[in-house]
């Protein structure tokens, strides 16, 4: 798998430096805390909930651009629009697209701790 698709490779690698030992617990929590969050968004979307979607994405984004997961982090900006606006129509699929990608990084990301 292409790690430069899913990460700006610079930044990664510098947040790795700058983190040194502490890198892998922020790869560990990054997952563990990122894992229920496409549930979360699944459930908020099927209850129709424009709120929770733009609050869990929001989350989600940020997490993501902590640890240079650009595109994750664009995917979750595009669901957390569309919350913000309260147009859910559609987003199911970008909400398979987050999980798709997340998979791929949360593969990426175990391979280096």
């Amino acid at each position: 798998m292409n790690k430069a698709e899913h990460f700006d490779l610079d930044s990664l690698s510098m947040l790795e430096e700058v983190m040194e030992d502490e890198f892998p617990e922020l790869i560990r929590v990054f997952l563990v805390d990122s894992a229920p969050r496409c549930d979360a968004l699944r459930q908020a979307n099927d209850s129709q909930n424009s709120d929770a979607v733009r609050e869990i994405a929001h989350s989600f984004k940020g997490a993501s651009a902590n640890l240079s997961a650009v595109r994750l982090a664009e995917l979750c900006f595009e669901v957390e629009s569309a919350g913000r606006e309260g147009q859910l129509d559609g987003i199911s699929e970008k909400i398979d697209a987050i999980e798709q990608e997340f998979s791929k990084v949360q593969s990426i990301l175990q391979s280096m701790i």
